[in-house]
């Protein structure tokens, strides 16, 4: 057997394997796995090193209050539907029926249609939203994805109109962390990933309701809202995102199903499978709260009235 015979054999198995194992997460890059990592995904994906990139860390004191963020309209949201969820191998998501689960207002230009649904975690080392709020970060987030409706999808045409277009998609973020009671509500899930271990596993969830998944309508008032992209490869830049305040409770255990259950590609932990924090740039977040800001307001004050009183005595 020639050298030169087992320099392509090898140099084969080596393209193979990073055209299998694609972009990846810091937690599963080694040695027998030489994927791309976040700080390279713009080697391969010249979208992720653009300047309106996400996630990224809100800045609560810097939110600039905006009365055109009213609250949301949820449409469907309560029907019960049987839903296919997955293991995509970076994450799991539950697809969602296409044009059942609408949203509007909130800021939008138009309604959004709800297509599926995700979930960022960390490790029990590490907290793994993507998003952070004045620097802290929770143990998941989660991620409703919706695409616009467009004209053509009231006539029977496309459902939405073009993901490269700017406000094409608004993905709503939630924040989970933990807490002492058990959530039953996410029940349904927590149980389902026990039969997606592994990348391409399936099953059902039975009867999802979005609005049991979230927080009550009356605690989704005060969110934040930028300019921003997709989390992942192709890091597209066309995402209206709303990060909201209220987090969803689950109790410790449910929490640690995700990175227990749940198996990369590699048959590792899936675990860590978020993305550092982007730089904002010139962009502006904006909040729907003007109580967001006060805080800060109220600094302000009670500093102004420190000064004027020492330089009055």
């Amino acid at each position: 057997m020639s050298f030169s015979y087992l320099y392509f054999v090898f140099t084969l198995h080596v393209i193979t394997l990073a055209s299998d194992t694609d972009w990846c997460y810091d937690i599963q890059k080694s040695i027998n796995n030489p994927c791309t990592v976040p700080r390279q995904w713009k080697e391969v994906e010249t979208l992720c090193g653009g300047t309106n990139q996400s996630p990224i860390n809100i800045v609560t004191k810097n939110a600039h209050y905006e009365p055109n963020l009213t609250p949301f309209s949820f449409n469907g949201y309560n029907n019960a539907k049987d839903c296919p969820f997955k293991n995509n191998g970076h994450s799991v998501e539950l697809e969602l029926p296409e044009n059942e689960m609408t949203i509007s207002g909130g800021g939008l230009t138009g309604t959004y249609m709800a297509t599926q649904l995700h979930f960022h975690w960390g490790s029990v080392d590490m907290d793994g939203s993507e998003h952070s709020i004045d620097g802290e970060r929770y143990p998941i987030e989660l991620h409703i994805v919706h695409t616009k409706k467009s004209d053509k999808s009231e006539s029977g045409g496309s459902a939405a109109d073009s993901t490269s277009e700017s406000g094409a998609i608004a993905v709503l973020g939630f924040f989970l962390e933990a807490s002492p009671e058990h959530n039953s509500k996410y029940d349904g899930l927590i149980s389902g990933l026990s039969h997606i271990s592994g990348k391409g596993n399936t099953t059902t969830v039975v009867g999802v309701k979005l609005q049991d998944l979230i927080p009550d309508k009356e605690n989704l008032m005060l969110y934040y809202r930028y300019e921003g992209s997709l989390t992942t490869p192709s890091c597209n830049e066309t995402v209206t995102w709303t990060v909201f305040n209220n987090t969803i409770k689950l109790a410790p255990d449910q929490i640690k199903e995700f990175y227990q259950k749940i198996k990369y590609p590699s048959g590792g932990a899936m675990a860590e499978n978020f993305r550092p924090t982007q730089k904002l740039g010139s962009r502006n977040v904006f909040t729907s709260g003007v109580e967001a800001v006060l805080p800060h307001s109220r600094h302000l004050l009670i500093s102004l009235i420190a000064v004027y009183a020492v330089s009055a005595s």
